[in-house]
This record gives C-alpha cells, structure tokens and sequence, in this order.
C-alpha cells in the first residue's frame, strides 16, 4: 500500500471523526435555539390577541392565468372587528380566496397597541426551527469537512500521478518518453 493511500484513508477517518465530535455541538445548539424561539413563542403569545374581522366590502376578482385558475389563493378586503378593549376597529385584512364576501369573517391577529401582526410562533415551530438549525449547522460542518477531504485528494492525486509518471519513466527508459 502506498504512503498517500495510507494517508487518505487517515484523512477519511479524521473527517468522519470530526464530523461526529460535532454531533454534541450541533445538538447543544439545536437546543439553545429551541430555549430562545420558545422564550420568543411565549412572549409573543402574551402580546398578540386573535379577534374576529368582518367583510364590509366584496373582494376584488383574482387574476387569472389561461386557464381560469386564480394566481393567489388570498384576497385583501376591507373589514371591521372590535379591540380587546371593545372599541370598533376598520381597516383591510388578508382573507383566503373566497373568503372575501360580504358578511364573511376572518381570524386575525392584533397587537397590544390594537395594529394588525403574524400570528404568534407555536412551540412545535420553535422546536423545528432549532431542529433545522442544527441539522444545517451539521451540514455545513460536513460540507467544510468533504471540501477539505477532496481538496487534500487532490493534492495526493496529482503526487500520486507524477511519482507514476517518474516511475514510468524509469522502466520504459529515455526513449519511451515524449
């Protein structure tokens, strides 16, 4: 067995080894960015209020393409609804595609100031976020790890090649070269 094969194959162990030491990192950051989105989850949930919103006024018709189907599968309306602190409310809110009828009601959600916001993060959208997180984290730590691998064999390869060529050299003789 040659040196540089010997040499790769510790390459390739060392690379599956760091790629396993991170495993504990990865998963220590999965879960500190789990910890931090559901802080975020339960701060959110505590300022966002849901209300209910009326149509007041019919949706524009959606756009089609050749075929007749509608490009969005939501309308923007004008409606009313009533803040936590029962005051009435109006302004123009996203419903789902025929939704948009006059009469119609759509949740939404409203800050503590009484405007318009997201819904807040879920705790299973907190726990696939740090999940995703450190899946990626661990990606990329395998892709810098392969990047290096490859890298490194070719740096053997092309020696691997020009000691071939020098040993070529030797058995066929002077004239067997061009």
């Amino acid at each position: 067995m040659r040196r540089s094969d010997r040499i790769e194959g510790l390459l390739i162990g060392l690379a599956v080894l760091a790629s396993l030491i991170a495993l504990p990192f990865v998963i220590m950051l999965g879960k500190a960015d789990v910890s931090h989105e559901t802080a975020a989850s339960d701060a959110q949930l505590k300022t966002r209020h849901q209300v209910t919103a009326t149509v007041v006024a019919p949706a524009p018709k959606p756009a089609s393409v050749g075929d007749s189907a509608p490009i969005t599968h939501s309308s923007r309306v004008n409606a009313s609804w009533q803040l936590p602190n029962g005051s009435p409310q109006a302004g123009v809110v996203t419903v789902p595609a025929g939704a948009g009828n006059p009469g119609s009601q759509a949740p939404i959600w409203l800050d503590d100031n009484g405007k318009q916001t997201t819904a807040p993060l879920t705790h299973a959208d907190a726990v696939t976020n740090g999940v995703l997180v450190g899946t990626f984290t661990w990606l990329c730590a395998i892709g810098v790890l392969a990047g290096a691998f490859w890298i490194a064999r070719r740096v053997l390869d092309h020696k691997r090649a020009a000691r071939w060529a020098d040993e070529w050299a030797q058995l066929a003789g002077p004239e067997a070269v061009r």
